[in-house]
């Protein structure tokens, strides 16, 4: 159960700051004023900024149990020897997004007026309460996480679950959500956006894969553990590698079709392709952490 906490924390802070992201990007570029007494379109801001600031305030308090209560997950860090600075740091930072996010998210409720340039600044200190949680990985003794692959499995989830969630979240809650439309210009964004994420990750993929059997199978690193039966490990991961991928190209396809059909229209409902598109990309991801935090079975 250790490692479904990690995830979860994991996911949960990788999707507010993505989903702030996205807000910023909604907020500068598909944002327009419109008349008085007419619904604002400020809305789904206000709406994934309120999401954003609980999925970051449940991110900090599973971080502070993880590290609060040590015969739970945290057993799993400090068995790696983890520095205790990038534990504190990390804290400091998923703290200060926190606090940050949510004094705005509360400016916003009230004035009901956004700002993108202030939301991009609050997602720079939620990437760099990333970074910290990279580095807490990255320098423990744990052979599989020491690598680069583990920066782009963290920044590549900000961008593929904040675009996926926020296309679900722009829309009308309740029963008009399904026939609540969106830009499609922002539906194109997102998919650009997943695009690059998914395939920068693909690229570096041979390369982690190679390296990680080499060293594996050479096994000559000084101080250096490696994950219980590597071998078996090493091809059931692969196994759902493949299985991510496919689900990445099914989601980016059924949101591709959706762009296709409104192709010469402004607005597209929100409808099921976009929701099971979303879906899919979010069991993706699950599985994606579950290979990585998984393959550490000492």
């Amino acid at each position: 159960m250790g490692e479904w906490l990690l995830i979860a924390f994991t996911m949960i802070v990788q999707s507010s700051i993505g989903l702030v992201l996205m807000s910023a990007l909604y907020t500068h570029f598909f944002y327009h004023k419109t008349e008085v007494g007419q619904e604002t379109e400020a809305v789904p801001v206000r709406r994934i900024l309120v999401i954003s600031s609980i999925l970051a305030g449940i991110g900090l308090l599973s971080f502070l149990d993880i590290i609060g209560y040590p015969s739970s997950s945290y057993q799993l860090l400090q068995l790696h020897d983890l520095m205790q600075e990038w534990v504190n740091t990390e804290t400091t930072f998923s703290a200060a997004y926190f606090i940050t996010l949510s004094l705005y998210t509360l400016f916003v409720l009230i004035t009901k007026q956004s700002h993108a340039y202030i939301m991009a600044g609050i997602s720079i200190i939620g990437l760099a309460d990333i970074h910290y949680m990279v580095n807490i990985y990255s320098n423990s003794n744990l052979i599989i996480w020491t690598n680069i692959n583990t920066y782009f499995l963290f920044y590549g989830a900000v961008f593929t679950l904040g675009p996926a969630l926020a296309l679900s979240l722009i829309g009308q809650p309740g029963r008009k959500f399904i026939r609540e439309k969106i830009p499609t210009k922002l539906i194109m964004t997102a998919l650009i956006i997943v695009f690059i994420s998914v395939t920068t990750r693909l690229i570096e993929q041979p390369a982690y894969m190679g390296w990680l059997v080499e060293a594996v199978t050479e096994g000559q690193i000084e101080n250096i553990i490696f994950p219980h039966q590597p071998e078996i490990n090493l091809r059931s991961a692969f196994g759902f590698r493949m299985i991510t991928w496919c689900l990445y190209i099914i989601a980016m396809t059924i949101w591709t079709y959706t762009l296709w059909r409104g192709r010469n229209k402004t607005l597209v409902r929100i409808g099921c392709p976009i929701l099971s598109g979303t879906i899919i990309m979010l069991i993706a991801e699950i599985i994606n952490q579950y290979i990585f935090f998984v393959m550490c079975d000492v």
